[in-house]
C-alpha cells in the first residue's frame, strides 16, 4: 500500500490513522516545519518550560500551540497561524515533534547532570523537600535569580534559556567551592 503525503488535518479527520501512525516513532527529528526551523538557541527561559511541560502530558492542542511557538508561525493575511500548520503534512508533524522531543531530553539530563547536587542533606530528605518543591523549581528559579539580579521574576523567563542556565551552572560551582573550601577549614 502505498502511503501519500496528507495534511496534519487530513490526518487527524481520518478515521483510522493506523497506516500513518507507524510513522510517529520511525521518522528521523528534523528541525523543520512549514519550511521554518527552530532556534533552540533562541528560546527563553520561560518558552523551555512550556515545552517541558507539553512533553509530560501532551494533548494535540498542545502540540499543535507548542509548534507555533517554536517555529514562530505567525500566519498572513491568508491563512491564521493555526491554519499554516493544520494545511502541512503530517510527515512535517512527526519528524517536528520527535526533534522537539529529543530536544528537551537532552536539556533535562543536562540540567540533571549539571545542576543536581551529589550531596544530599539529611534533613531536607527527612521532610520530602525536592519532591514538594519540584513542581515550582522554575518560579523558584525566577525568583532567585531576580533576586540576585534586582529585577522582576517576568524579566528572568524572557531572557534565553542558554544564558539562565549558565548563570545557574556559575552559581551551582561557586557554591559547591565555598561548600568545600569551609569543609577544609
Amino acid at each position: 500500500m502505498e502511503i501519500e503525503d496528507i495534511t496534519i488535518q487530513q490526518y487527524f479527520t481520518m478515521q483510522d490513522s493506523s497506516a500513518y501512525d507507524m510513522y510517529v516513532d520511525i521518522l528521523n527529528p528534523v528541525n523543520s516545519f512549514a519550511g521554518r526551523k527552530c532556534n533552540v538557541n533562541n528560546l527563553t527561559f520561560d518558552e523551555v518550560q512550556v515545552v517541558k511541560m507539553v512533553f509530560q502530558n501532551p494533548t494535540v492542542q498542545d502540540i499543535m500551540d507548542l509548534i507555533i511557538l517554536c517555529y514562530r508561525l505567525k500566519g498572513d493575511m491568508k491563512q491564521s497561524s493555526e491554519l499554516q500548520y493544520l494545511s502541512t503534512s503530517v510527515f512535517d508533524l512527526f519528524r517536528t515533534k520527535k526533534y522537539l522531543q529529543d530536544f528537551i531530553v537532552e536539556t533535562v539530563n543536562k540540567e540533571q547532570t549539571w545542576l543536581s547536587s551529589t550531596e544530599k542533606n539529611e534533613k531536607l530528605l527527612m521532610i520530602n523537600a525536592e519532591v514538594r518543591l519540584k513542581p515550582f523549581s522554575h518560579l523558584l528559579t525566577k525568583i532567585r535569580l531576580a533576586e540576585q539580579f534586582s529585577t522582576k521574576e517576568s524579566e528572568i523567563g524572557l531572557w534565553k534559556y542558554s544564558k539562565v542556565f549558565t548563570i545557574l551552572t556559575a552559581n551551582k560551582v561557586r557554591d559547591d567551592l565555598t561548600r568545600e573550601y569551609n569543609e577544609i577549614k
